[in-house]
């Protein structure tokens, strides 16, 4: 995941990726230790929640480019 040529806020799909990864592992959670303990309901719960998560980064980053000062070159 090397996104260095990349300006913050470019990608919030990337940045809501990494904080869910960074939530799963702070409290445990792999693959391998929720393979096949997890429902079918569980998994759309998720999907809807990421989904949801996408919706509001694009929102945010949207309204940030809005917002922000638009700078003249010299």
């Amino acid at each position: 995941m090397n996104n260095s040529n990349q300006k913050p806020g470019e990608n919030p799909n990337k940045l809501m990726e990494l904080m869910m990864l960074n939530i799963l592992q702070k409290h445990g959670i792999t693959k391998e230790n929720v393979r096949g303990k997890v429902t079918d309901e569980q998994k759309q719960l998720i999907f809807d929640l990421l989904e949801e998560l996408k919706q509001q980064s694009n929102t945010l980053a949207e309204r940030a480019k809005a917002t922000s000062p638009k700078t003249k070159p010299k």
